[in-house]
């Protein structure tokens, strides 16, 4: 008996021993009183951010962490970017990435996706080109007309000259012979808030923007090769059928998730596995159908892969436009 209750003992202490050893039990990442942030680099209210806070929700059912929105705008993307560059790779930080990034980045506005690590890819967003529902141009050829006539006198709005339709309305111009007045604005919703103002004559916009203001909008031609499967813009041209095939700029807002480089590659798996859940949603799904939105997954590396394709598409784009960083 005696013998018993001394390997006993002795058992107690050994694991006693070597649970001190090894520590406390590892808690499993984010833990359920975190809080992680997805920084969208453009104000609040513009159709990205919108896509992503639609995103987010879903997210937020996978995860006992919480996941919420940080709207940091600026410079074309480059101001929310650089601020997820100059925090740690942790995992807490994520960024909305996409075309933005990479022009942004191309244009030397940031370091971009050059310090930056894939989580998943999401979307396709085609632009449109539109006008004030009142405007006197039904088609972007009549349109196109009045602006050569008065060279600068249209003022042509975006949503900042390191995004993506920055680059749209500089390629368009010079490829039109440089008869629009290229306006820049803070953000999606700033250029939304100026369009409906009636301070800008002309705007590009995402398919999610336009569908949501069809009665002060009128657009005019789909940036994009196929029309659009939101039914009220299914009418609206491409520009190939618009006879401006050899148009050569963005086509629209590409969009997905990203982190800073170094971030441990396990904390990378468990934030895409979220974000996969939350695309794969029935819900998700119903939205991107609902927006016109054209799924384009990829995931971890597969995302980086993606980003260097989108490199070499925008590169000749930006050269032509003489905004390449010098």
């Amino acid at each position: 008996m005696m013998r018993r209750v001394f390997v006993l003992a002795v058992g107690l202490v050994l694991m006693a021993a070597f649970s001190h050893a090894a520590g406390p039990p590892e808690v499993e990442w984010p833990g359920p009183d975190r809080t992680i942030s997805v920084v969208v680099p453009f104000s609040a209210g513009g159709g990205t951010d919108l896509i992503f806070r639609e995103l987010v929700d879903e997210m937020n059912k996978y995860t006992d962490a919480e996941i919420i929105v940080d709207n940091i705008g600026g410079a074309g993307s480059a101001t929310g970017t650089n601020e997820v560059l100059g925090l740690p790779a942790d995992g807490y930080t994520v960024l909305a990435s996409g075309a933005h990034t990479v022009t942004a980045t191309l244009q030397g506005l940031t370091e971009g996706y050059r310090e930056l690590e894939g989580i998943i890819g999401l979307n396709w967003d085609p632009f449109i080109v539109a006008v004030h529902r009142d405007a006197p141009w039904e088609t972007f050829e009549e349109l196109l007309a009045a602006a050569a006539e008065d060279p600068e006198a249209l003022s042509f709005g975006n949503a900042g000259m390191g995004g993506a339709t920055g680059v749209l309305t500089v390629g368009m111009n010079l490829h039109f012979d440089e008869v629009f007045n290229v306006t820049p604005f803070d953000g999606g919703a700033d250029l939304i808030a100026n369009f409906l103002g009636q301070h800008v004559d002309i705007g590009v916009f995402s398919q999610t923007e336009v569908a949501e203001h069809m009665g002060e909008m009128r657009p005019l031609m789909i940036v994009h090769p196929e029309r659009s499967t939101i039914p009220e813009l299914s009418d609206v041209p491409t520009y190939e059928e618009a006879g401006y095939a050899d148009l050569n700029v963005p086509f629209g807002s590409y969009r997905s998730l990203s982190v800073r480089a170094g971030t441990p590659q396990d904390r990378k798996e468990i934030l895409s596995d979220i974000a996969t859940q939350a695309f794969e949603s029935d819900r998700f799904q119903e939205y991107m159908r609902r927006q016109g939105l054209l799924p384009e997954y990829s995931r971890l590396d597969g995302l980086d892969a993606y980003f260097a394709e989108l490199e070499n598409l925008f590169y000749p784009i930006l050269e032509a436009a003489d905004l390449l960083a010098d």
